[in-house]
């Protein structure tokens, strides 16, 4: 009896858990698990030591990637909430979208980090979006260490940009950093931060870069930190092209772009209709 218990235990820990059979339904129908599970809506990216540490599909692997473990890509509802005010329309409301590269980068990059705290993030804040002090002097703490830090206060990184191009002489805006825990994992930082939505797909021999800022006496961030590269992040073109996919099934159908474009089409098409009758 207890040899055949023995059995039974060997095969559930020999059972293969990874992220095929927790989070595809195949896999799942395959290992014989039940129940909700939570759907992955991320475009990933990662090198093959990453893959075997994690259990992560093949398919994703590319050792292009340098710099960083692991990229995830995703477009994001939660980080800005639902805005209002639309087209003039104090009703008019739709959910802001963010999108969002998470980054694995080995903790031996030495990163810049603004402050010791491990863990900082600006995830999950609701409530306290809609609180407005009605005193002179009792400010959000944030604003506090904004002053002290500078007029650009960031958040775990002050100097951060996406580059492009053969060159790296093409800039599309920051990489602005929404959340971040250094050793998320052992040797690994984890960052994950915003980018410009719909253009950063469209981009290639893309590179995230982190400076180690150089500030101005009023506390802002002088041009002269883009000599201090410290770190950079090569992303694959293979991985530019399943985000610019991405974007184009999930962003583009719903962006406040294509929003306006039919309600131009909607205004317009009465006219050209009056202009057929006469």
């Amino acid at each position: 009896m207890l040899s055949a218990t023995n059995t039974v235990i060997a095969n559930q820990n020999s059972t293969i858990d990874n992220y095929n059979t927790r989070y595809t339904p195949q896999g799942r129908i395959k290992a014989g698990k039940r129940g909700t599970y939570k759907k992955d809506i991320h475009v990933w990216v990662y090198t093959s030591a990453f893959a075997k540490r994690f259990g992560m599909p093949q398919e994703w692997v590319d050792d292009e990637l340098k710099g960083a473990e692991a990229l995830a890509y995703r477009l994001d509802l939660d980080v800005y909430g639902t805005k209002c005010g639309y087209f003039s329309n104090v009703e008019n409301c739709r959910p802001a979208t963010a999108c969002v590269v998470d980054m694995y980068i080995d903790d031996k990059a030495n990163l810049p980090w603004n402050n010791k705290a491990r863990y900082a993030s600006m995830y999950g804040r609701k409530s306290n979006a809609f609180l407005w002090p009605q005193y002179p002097n009792d400010k959000p703490a944030y604003l506090y260490r904004r002053t002290k830090r500078g007029q650009e206060y960031k958040l775990g990184l002050d100097a951060t940009t996406v580059v492009h191009g053969k060159n790296d002489k093409s800039r599309m805006g920051g990489y602005f950093i929404l959340e971040y825990d250094r050793d998320i994992y052992k040797n690994i930082d984890y960052l994950s931060g915003s980018v410009t939505c719909r253009s950063f797909g469209k981009t290639r021999e893309t590179k995230i870069n982190i400076y180690d800022a150089v500030f101005r006496k009023n506390g802002s961030i002088s041009a002269k930190s883009l000599n201090n590269l410290t770190h950079q992040v090569k992303i694959p073109n293979t991985f530019m092209q399943r985000i610019e996919k991405y974007d184009k099934a999930q962003y583009e159908p719903n962006s406040l772009f294509n929003e306006l474009r039919k309600r131009l089409s909607t205004t317009t098409k009465p006219n050209h209709q009056n202009n057929n009758e006469e």
